[in-house]
């Protein structure tokens, strides 16, 4: 990371920013910024699925920019007006119970139909956001088990697997049903993200409980699909990676770590 080679962590401006980046991080923490990823990848894929309706060829297409980021906007205002100030978007947070998952599957419908929405829609197109939705739920499985920082060592840890074989068959179930449904509607972006991203929480169940695991588990389904969408609208990659490196130097000059990262952590576990 650019920023620690700058500033490292025994630095004289490192430590005399800390104070001002941890109050900084309270109000990231408390505003849930990371939600913003999951948030900001269904209302893409919303846009997206028009686009790839209308014309199945169609790549690096900046033309639909301000419109598309407009449609971003509108989703964080209701994530940040609505649904986190009445904790009703809760991924990552708990365990959420049967019906909290329905209604997370709800909203996240609601996300991409505000992607999907546009004048010239087709309602043929309706079905295809349902394999999404499914991805969706697949990694919200993956996120019923919750990070603990190790703030003095700078790792992250996971103790509890309660349920871990019901919670990652159920991520594994709903990984396929959207890798069949977007075969099935002809969907390369999905299709294949879905596929490249499916070994992800299978490792993670058959292999022995470990936090590197359950990371990578968390992080790279959504880039992949982040990546993916990016061919169709690369203008997505800006906003995505403000976010992304904006949380990173937060968190760097807070705790001295560099999150979120495509990197994990080793440490022994029983």
């Amino acid at each position: 990371m650019f920023v620690a080679r700058l500033f490292p962590k025994d630095s004289t401006y490192f430590k005399q920013s800390q104070g001002y980046f941890s109050k900084l991080g309270k109000t990231m923490d408390s505003g849930g910024w990371m939600n913003l990823f999951p948030i900001w990848a269904l209302v893409i894929s919303g846009i997206v699925v028009n686009l790839d309706y209308n014309d199945r060829y169609i790549y690096w297409d900046w033309g639909g920019w301000i419109l598309g980021l407009s449609k971003l906007v509108f989703a964080t205002f209701i994530y940040f007006l609505f649904l986190r100030p009445k904790m009703l978007w809760q991924l990552g947070m708990k365990i959420l119970n049967l019906k909290e998952i329905l209604f997370h599957a709800f909203i996240a419908m609601i996300f991409l139909l505000i992607g999907w929405l546009d004048s010239g829609i087709i309602l043929s197109t309706l079905p295809i956001l349902i394999p999404y939705c499914f991805a969706f739920l697949s990694g919200l499985m993956i996120f019923q088990f919750q990070l603990e920082l190790d703030k003095e060592n700078g790792v992250w840890n996971h103790f509890e697997w309660t349920n871990k074989i019901e919670f990652l068959s159920a991520s594994l179930i709903l990984m396929a049903l959207a890798i069949f449904l977007s075969i099935l509607y002809d969907d390369p972006i999905l299709s294949t993200s879905a596929a490249v991203s499916f070994p992800f929480p299978l490792i993670t169940l058959l292999w022995p409980n470990h936090v590197r695991h359950l990371q990578r588990a968390r992080i790279f389904p959504l880039f992949t699909l982040t990546m993916f969408l990016c061919v169709r609208l690369p203008w997505f990659l800006i906003p995505v990676a403000i976010l992304f490196f904006v949380i990173r130097t937060i968190n760097y000059f807070r705790y001295g770590i560099i999150y979120p990262s495509f990197g994990v952590d080793f440490l022994e576990e029983n």
